[in-house]
This record gives structure tokens, sequence and C-alpha cells, in this order.
């Protein structure tokens, strides 16, 4: 099924001698965490995934991989793109909901759907519950990415030649972690993100980055390309890495391509170069397009967007992240993974500061009117404890191998402890009348 090709769904339906007719349908809707850093595609069968949400949930709970396209396919090279996966997660939850789908042919109630995702399916799962909330019952988003806008930004700020004290003051105190750490991480989603969408309209849809269905971007979708964008193409991408993106949106004029930064001619590579020329973006932008590029305000938006307010009630949501990291290691005696720990530490931070972005923008935007307290108790965050937040080795060599083999490394997917936060949880939102 899909709209344009097809795509896969696992469904795990519990025994039927285990079902009882006044029983509500139990359904849990899976969305894997799709590309990340360092694999274009998700490689862990979808039965695995769903082994332990199998063993801890009522036994009469169906189960539902949505294996929704985005990266490389599995069986050619060519890599899908936003929003194919928009159109694949929408179509698929149509089909489970529609009561002419086969998929309730013969029921007589609609199944109580719990949503679980992580990163870019944590993304896709939040849009679902913010799109379709009267047929979501909760929603579990683990690490979620859901603000792709805000790298050009984050970028912006730590290479920013002026108020350098001041920006490395202010990142430490949003993530907890150094200005290399979180900005090597912004550096490789950038990548990433030149990969999975064809041009900065596609990650402006708040459908793909779902933080801007509650509050405004901060700025004006660019025409073509953004600071983020040169980045990667200072770093020397191939068009297979994302970096011909800009010839795939038209003839423009090298005018109109520039704004509103003016562009590098750098051909090295190195870090040094890349953060010359953004220095050298950031004085363009200071000296002539200040007016030309106004900085927006992240306005607050209300949800939902039309209507009366009460109309709608958001769905139980549970955001779960890790916890703000408070220490890190001077130093890595491991060359080979010094890359990998720190892009992990600053991948923590930020999947840290966009899930406590999300928990507090629903809480505000979408119970206007109400009582604080409803709010916070509809849309709860938790902060998981992690093992290097305390007690952390002196040695720095065990520290990093911590670090690289343990739930920091950004190579590997859901970390148990986040997973089985979000199982419990489940298993209470199934157990509810």
């Amino acid at each position: 099924m899909g709209v344009s090709g097809h795509i896969r769904l696992d469904v795990i339906s519990p025994h039927p001698s285990t079902i009882k007719p006044e029983e509500p349908r139990n359904l849990l809707v899976y969305l894997p965490p799709g590309p990340s850093i360092g694999h274009d595609s998700t490689s862990t069968p979808s039965v695995q995934r769903l082994a332990c949400f199998q063993a801890f949930l009522p036994p009469t709970t169906s189960h539902v991989v949505i294996n929704y396209r985005l990266g490389l396919n599995e069986d050619s090279s060519e890599i899908t793109r936003f929003p194919v996966p928009i159109h694949d997660v929408s179509t698929a939850f149509e089909f489970l909901t529609s009561s002419t789908s086969p998929f309730n042919r013969g029921q007589d109630r609609a199944p109580r759907i719990c949503l679980v995702g992580s990163h870019i399916g944590g993304a896709l799962a939040t849009m679902l519950a913010l799109t379709e909330p009267n047929s979501v019952h909760a929603l579990a988003a683990i690490e979620p990415m859901v603000d792709w806008v805000g790298l050009d930004e984050l970028v912006e700020q730590l290479l920013a030649a002026e108020s350098r004290k001041r920006h490395i003051q202010k990142t430490a105190a949003r993530y907890g972690v150094d200005n290399p750490s979180v900005l090597a991480a912004a550096e490789e989603l950038i990548k990433l993100r030149a990969k999975l969408f064809g041009t900065p309209s596609s990650y402006f849809d708040p459908f793909a980055s779902p933080t801007l269905f509650l509050r405004a971007p901060g700025r004006d979708t660019p025409w073509s390309t953004t600071v983020g964008d040169r980045l990667v193409s200072e770093m020397g991408l191939d068009e297979n890495d994302g970096g011909s993106d800009n010839e795939s949106n038209g003839n423009q004029s090298s005018d109109t391509m520039s704004q509103p930064y003016a562009s590098s001619t750098a051909s090295t590579t190195s870090s040094e170069t890349v953060e010359a020329a953004l220095v050298t973006d950031n004085q363009a932008i200071s000296s002539k397009d200040t007016e030309s590029s106004p900085r927006r305000r992240k306005v607050l938006r209300r949800w939902p967007a039309i209507g009366n307010p009460d109309s709608v009630l958001l769905p139980h949501v549970k955001v779960i992240v890790r916890g703000q990291l408070t220490a890190t290691p001077v130093t890595t005696p491991l060359p080979s993974d010094r890359k990998a720990v720190s892009i992990g530490l600053g991948l923590a931070a930020l999947k840290h500061a966009q899930g406590i972005e999300l928990a507090e923008l629903m809480r505000r935007a979408c119970f206007l009117g109400r009582e604080r307290g409803f709010a916070e108790e509809r849309v709860s965050l938790h902060e998981e404890k992690d093992a290097t937040n305390s007690d952390l080795p002196h040695d720095s060599t065990e520290w990093a191998k911590l670090s690289v083999l343990g739930n920091l490394d950004p190579r590997k997917e859901v970390a148990p402890d986040l997973r089985s936060t979000a199982v419990n949880w489940l298993h209470g939102m199934f157990q509810q009348e």
C-alpha cells in the first residue's frame, strides 16, 4: 500500500482465544527510527523491535509496524526523501483506522491506538498525534527528531565571530556539553538532512518538523539554500550525499542562489575552512542583508489552529529522553573512537533539548485556557538518568568505552532503558478505561 509504490505493514495479532468481545481492541503502532547518523537505512528486523513490547504489554494487544520508506532502499541504490514517509505513514494510519478497511472487517469498535517511535519515527508519530488526535489514545515519543529547521540557527550561533563568550555560555547552559560536541552532532545531522530532504521547504513543513505545528520557525523559508546546506557543500559531499539539491530546484540565477548569505569559494574540507566560510557568511549578514533577512520570533501557535480548542483533546503524551549530561571527558585516548564519542555526546544533548521543548510547547499550545496541572498530567516528560551522569570513571579510557559501546553511540538504535520506560508507560495507557 502507499501513494506511489508500496509500503509493508508487519502485523502481529493476538491469539483468538485471548480476545474477549467486551474488551477494547488494543493496537500498538510502532514507527522505526529510520535513517540515522552513520546509517542510511534501518536494518533491525521489525519482529525483533517488537519483542520487548510483546513480552510486557497485555496479551490482547495487536502490534503493527509501519515500514515507511526513507533513505536508501534495500533493493536499489535510490534514496527516498521527504515527503514520501509522511504519505506512507498517513496512508497506513488511514488503513488501520478506517471502518471500511480490511483491517477492521467484522469489528464493531474502533481500535484503541497507542503510538510509539524514536528519532524520525518519533517525529512521524508526533505528527499523527497532532493531526489525528481523535484516533490516537496515547503517544510515546523516544528522543524524537522534531525540529530540522533549528540546526542552521545552532550552527550560526556556534560559528559566529561575534559574542563568542555569550554563545558558549548559552550553549553550555542549554545542552550541558561543550560546543565542539554539539557542533559535531549538528554537522552530522545537517549532512543527514541533505540526504533526506530535497529542498529547505521540505523540512520547513510541520509534518516533517512537528514543532512547527506549535510555534513559528523563527525565520522565513529559504528559496533554495541555507547556511547548513552550504556547510554540506563545503564538506565536499557528492550528489548521492545530498550535495546536489540546488540543481534540482530549477535554473535560478546565481544572485538568487547566494542570498541571503554570501557564498564561500574555499576548496578544502577542513573544519577551519568550514568555520571561516560560515563566519564570512555571518559577516555578510550583518553588513549587507540584515534588512532582507529579518530575524523572526518563534511565536507560539494555538493547537488546533482552527475551530474550538475545547472540541479536541490532545492524546496522552510521554516524551522520553536521556538526562542532561553534566560531565564530559577532557581527552579520549582512543583516536578511532574520539569522533564517535563527541558526536554521541552532542547528539544526546540535541535530542534532550528537542524533547524538552516539544513537551513544553505541547503544554502551552494545546491547552490554552486550561489549568497548568492538567497540561502537565496530559503531557509528561521523562528524563532517563544515564550511567554517564554519575559515578563517572576517572580513567578516560574506561569512559570512552562506556560512551562508544554504550547508550551514547549514535550508531545504535533506541537504548534499552528508554524503550523499557516507554513499554511500562504504554502498559498503563492500555489499562486505562
